[in-house]
């Protein structure tokens, strides 16, 4: 999806970093911002701008990653600063729906807890649905279109979406942790046989490693 969305940004990219020397971290700060500003514009009750306005930040967010990935330019910085922008942007958009009425602040509050809730797992997991944001505008779709509490619909989405999730990527990360202990537990017993040493006990399987084993 990655690539894909690079080739697709491909001259933005380039324009970005060749041609005006942008550094992913401030093309980051650039859609951050852009980001906050289409909260406000939310909040003031300009809500199909604010969505505009949200998915030009969303593009910007796309350019920062193509800039780290083509040019070489990653970094734990990089990744951290871009996910709590990410995380705030969010925050923000879902409050200020739900501060003129689009959605209860409860939803609101909920899908970014759930959201949260991946951010921290992911690391592990390598597992994110993306669900976020995106979700939005098939709300404004369904007020639009069927005059239908939309964005608490979507918000009720994410939460959903975001909470399987987390279900799902703990335990993918449960299963690699399984993984590499077994691994160093296999690794520990041929080094005992080549020294000729008594091995040690084996550790009896876990659940996800008997799960696994019969799928």
């Amino acid at each position: 999806m990655k690539d894909f969305s690079d080739r697709i940004l491909g001259p933005l990219i380039h324009f970005a970093h060749e041609r005006i020397g942008l550094s992913p971290n401030q093309v980051s700060t650039g859609g951050f911002i852009i980001g906050l500003l289409a909260a406000a514009l939310v909040a003031l009750g300009h809500v199909l701008a604010g969505l505009l306005l949200m998915a030009l930040s969303q593009i910007i967010d796309g350019v920062d990653g193509g800039i780290a990935r083509r040019y070489n330019l990653r970094t734990s910085k990089g990744a951290y600063l871009e996910a709590v922008y990410d995380r705030l942007n969010e925050l923000t958009m879902f409050l200020a729906l739900a501060y003129i009425g689009k959605a209860s602040f409860t939803m609101a509050l909920l899908a970014f807890l759930a959201i949260m809730l991946v951010t921290i797992v992911e690391p592990k997991s390598k597992f994110d649905p993306g669900a976020k944001r995106f979700m939005l505008y098939f709300g404004w779709l369904a007020e639009v279109a069927f005059g239908i509490r939309g964005f608490e619909l979507s918000l009720h989405v994410v939460f959903f979406v975001n909470l399987t999730a987390v279900a799902v990527g703990t335990v993918i990360a449960d299963y690699r942790l399984q993984k590499e202990v077994d691994a160093r537990a296999i690794a520990e017993r041929k080094q005992h046989r080549a020294l000729g040493l008594p091995l040690p006990p084996e550790d009896p399987p876990s659940i996800l490693s008997k799960l696994f084993s019969w799928l």
